[in-house]
Order: structure tokens, then sequence, then C-alpha cells
């Protein structure tokens, strides 16, 4: 990838400090990406399915499909079970599905789908046994920005 502004640097203090991990800034000015960034950003928050349809109307069309009774489902138990499973199925069958979200749910893996799994690391415990191991480093509060620096004693002079 080719840096194309020479004097911004792509790590951010801020970002490392309060989100515990390193993020890439790129400026965008008033520009042709800044158009297609704002763009993908409004697309793919207001996307919506293929087909949109109003639920209480798809029911009642699927119930009074299914609603024809014959005399072997008289019993009762037995017609409110299978209005629960045409309801199910009349939502199923207009409602567009994922792929993924129908093999999850099949497998019994769960909500969300996750390519790999993150422990987090924090600094204070880098800190505490860096302390531990090297006896010659110091961590003091910084009174100025009330963030933890970690300052290194030379000739026990403290920097």
């Amino acid at each position: 990838m080719k840096c194309l502004h020479p004097f911004l640097n792509g790590w951010v203090p801020v970002l490392a400090i309060n989100a515990r991990c390193n993020n890439d800034v790129k400026l965008l000015t008033n520009s042709r990406a800044t158009t297609n960034l704002s763009f993908y950003i409004t697309t793919y928050q207001t996307k919506k399915q293929g087909k949109h349809y109003n639920l209480s109307a798809m029911l009642t069309k699927g119930l009074a499909y299914h609603n024809a009774r014959t005399p072997y489902l008289e019993d009762l138990c037995n017609q409110q079970r299978l209005l629960l499973f045409h309801l199910v199925h009349t939502i199923n069958c207009k409602q567009e599905l994922a792929a993924p979200m129908v093999m999850s749910y099949l497998m019994g893996w769960g909500d969300t789908y996750r390519s790999h799994h993150y422990t987090p690391i924090y600094w204070s415990s880098f800190v505490r046994k860096l302390s531990a191991t090297h006896p010659t480093l110091s961590t003091q509060a910084s009174n100025e920005n009330a963030r933890w620096v970690c300052c290194i004693f030379i000739d026990r002079q403290q920097c």
C-alpha cells in the first residue's frame, strides 16, 4: 500500500491507549475517497432485505390459507400445534435468510459468527510484570495528562 500523505503518522496514541489496539488512520479531505466512504457507510447501514413484507398481513394470509379444516384435524391440541407450524412456515417462506445464519442455527453455534477469538491484553499487567522483572524501571503517574508513563532511571536520576 502506498503512503500518499508522507507527513501523517498512521499510529494514533489516543486510539492505542483507549482502545488498547493499534489502528491505521488515513486523512480524508473533500475528495472522491470521502464521497465513496460516505456512500459505502450509508448504503451498508441502511440496507434492506430484497422484499419487505408486512408481517401481520403475511400471517393473516397464511392463516386463511391453512385454516381449511378437515375432519381428522378436529383435535384442539393438534390444531394449535399445526397453527404454530403453519405460521412459522409462512414467515420462513417469505423471509430471506442468509446461508451462514441458517447453518449457524442448525449446527447450534449461537447468534454470532467469529473467525478469530481474541484475548484482551491490558497494558497495566504488562507494566507490572516488566517492573517486577526489571527493578530499574519505574511507573510514575503524570499529573499533566493523568495517564501512566513508563520512565527509565539512569544513574538514579529521574527522567
